[in-house]
């Protein structure tokens, strides 16, 4: 049973309906949920609704009595399987699960992926979400009643004999599976369908689609040549032209020897399957840019890491101009990988393997408050904002439960669950980034101040409140009360936490502005699933007192929960 931190059985219920995704904008094909027709006789405990409700807190499911499809719910009892059959796929979709469910996929070979609920389990096992036969890497399993998402990557057939090869497994965002290879329970004649079952509770399933995995290659490279020059890394039109001629390849080995350069390729890429393609690019230097047809398809910075970055393009079928730029930064080995996939394609490269070198191992560098509180400033990217958040504090806890301010606006930027902090972006080598990376399964809050005074009710929150950052102090246990001064008061902003999840408690002493009120939260969608229980889209929970004046209101094309502030006020958040 989910535990909270305020319990409350009576109320009203949870109502989330089908969001469909389009097969054109990611490549999957859909396994449509308008009716049973895409399954191989159904069982009669399967039916489609248009809408779920589940109350997170006394396990009651409710369907809607409208009409239609979208939503595929099943009870514990007999397996559903699909009439479409594959062998190698990628697979993605939706699902909810009731208070103490359990399900699992079940993917051609007979291989098992656990569906269960269980957030509060720290340590992974069995029955844990992600679970193959192997632990997953960690829980990234969110609360009853929020709709989570699933990515498989499997390879039924591989070089292995009687060997299955998940290639990987994410769930909401996290990456808890990763090249694990299983032993086959059956002998594979052909392709096979995916199979859904329930063992215990109810769950629901919507946006299923797949990708069946194929080795060929639609897009190749053809009449390809090269400049390269010899100007210094950072400068912006090349002139030092050193040679130019026929490719046989797209690397950088063309350089060899030069300790700076900038390199040009063009040539032409012929597109035997019109479609979007997904363009990765690892590379170690201070510029990249790929343009096909003129478009600059993707351009990179200053990046050293040889990590992974995409972008996707859509190409007819044909030919189709492209250019390649590349420089070297001089106190670096230059390294310079690009590959391609689409829709039924695995990624194949379209460099040359020694263009890309083995980086040298780079360690993980992590913290975790094993013994207490830890504290760490450092900077943030926030969603897509283009400057970092500089003031930023973030706070991890024993208890497992971890969030991080912005000091400058009192805003909470983000909160997460399970390991602490990735810092290996902030203390390996010269750390330049300075950037803390979340550990464990990550919910983002609005990034707006948390408190702000508003004239009225239709007045719109603003991103940054009129305040002053005083500092913070520590209680006996380590925990920082962030403090703040609005006016002629002060604003004390302490949050705590324990296995349930994370408590919130902002108090004001003396003479402030008037209309003082706090961001609970905010969203696309906001639904008051009980009294005092709000779930803010599909990210996070929000509990306050069932006596609390909350307002939730729609402002500038979004939802938001207030909370008029005043004396001590509380709230508890999970997911």
């Amino acid at each position: 049973m989910f535990k909270f931190l305020c319990f409350c059985t009576a109320g009203f219920l949870l109502l989330s309906s089908a969001v469909l995704r389009g097969q054109a904008s990611d490549g999957y094909t859909p396994i449509s949920l308008n009716d049973l027709s895409a399954f191989d006789a159904p069982p009669q405990g399967w039916k489609l609704t248009p809408e779920i409700m589940m109350n997170p807190t006394n396990g009651t499911v409710m369907s809607t009595d409208k009409k239609g499809g979208g939503i595929l719910v099943g009870t514990t009892g007999q397996t559903i399987k699909t009439k479409a059959a594959m062998q190698d796929l990628r697979l993605r979709f939706d699902f909810m699960l009731s208070p103490g469910a359990q399900a699992a996929v079940v993917l051609p070979g007979n291989q098992r992926i656990v569906l269960a609920d269980g957030p509060l389990t720290a340590a992974p096992g069995a029955s844990t979400s992600g679970y193959t036969g192997q632990f997953p890497i960690m829980n990234a399993t969110k609360a009853p009643g929020l709709w989570q998402t699933i990515e498989i990557a499997y390879d039924a057939s591989t070089t292995q004999p009687n060997m299955a090869r998940v290639n990987s497994i994410t769930l909401n965002g996290s990456r808890v599976q990763q090249g694990s290879y299983l032993p086959l329970s059956k002998t594979l004649t052909g392709k096979e369908s995916i199979a859904f079952t329930v063992n215990k509770g109810t769950v629901a399933f919507r946006n299923i689609g797949y990708q069946e995995l194929a080795n060929r290659k639609p897009l190749t490279i053809e009449n390809l040549t090269y400049k390269l020059y010899s100007d210094q890394w950072d400068t912006e039109n090349p002139t030092k032209l050193d040679r130019e001629g026929p490719a046989a390849a797209l690397t950088q080995e063309i350089a060899a020897g030069m300790k700076e350069f900038q390199l040009v390729f063009a040539g032409n890429m012929v597109v035997s399957e019109a479609g979007l393609y997904t363009f990765e690019v690892a590379e170690s230097g201070p510029n990249t840019v790929l343009t096909v047809d003129g478009k600059v398809v993707m351009k990179l910075s200053g990046t050293t890491s040889q990590d992974k970055h995409t972008a996707q393009t859509q190409l007819s079928e044909g030919k189709h101009d492209f250019s390649l730029f590349y420089a070297r930064f001089p106190w670096r080995a230059p390294a310079l990988g690009v590959s391609v996939y689409k829709s039924g394609v695995r990624p194949y490269d379209l460099t040359a393997l020694s263009s890309l070198p083995v980086p040298p191992p780079k360690p993980y560098i992590g913290v975790d408050p094993e013994n207490g509180t830890e504290m760490l400033r450092s900077f943030i990217q926030y969603q897509d904002e283009k400057a970092k958040r500089t003031h930023a504090l973030s706070v991890g806890n024993p208890a497992g439960w971890h969030y991080t301010m912005d000091l400058n606006r009192g805003a909470l930027l983000q909160a997460w669950r399970g390991p602490f902090a990735d810092v290996t972006e902030m203390w390996y080598e010269r750390g330049e980034p300075q950037l803390l990376e979340t550990a464990g399964l990550t919910v983002l809050v609005s990034g707006k101040s948390s408190y702000a005074p508003l004239n009225d009710l239709s007045a719109a929150w603003p991103d940054s409140a009129n305040l002053k950052y005083l500092g913070y102090r520590l209680n006996a246990n380590g925990v920082p009360t962030l403090r703040y001064a609005f006016g002629n008061a002060t604003l004390a902003d302490q949050f705590t936490a324990d296995a349930q999840g994370l408590t919130r408690k902002i108090s004001i002493e003396g003479s402030g502005p008037s209309g003082m009120y706090a961001l609970l939260g905010a969203g696309d969608a906001i639904t008051m699933v009980e009294k005092g229980l709000y779930r803010i889209d599909d990210r996070y929970y929000v509990r306050v007192d069932k006596n609390a004046r909350v307002t939730q209101r729609s402002s500038a094309g979004k939802q938001e929960l207030l909370l008029p502030l005043g004396g001590t006020t509380t709230y508890s958040l999970f997911w």
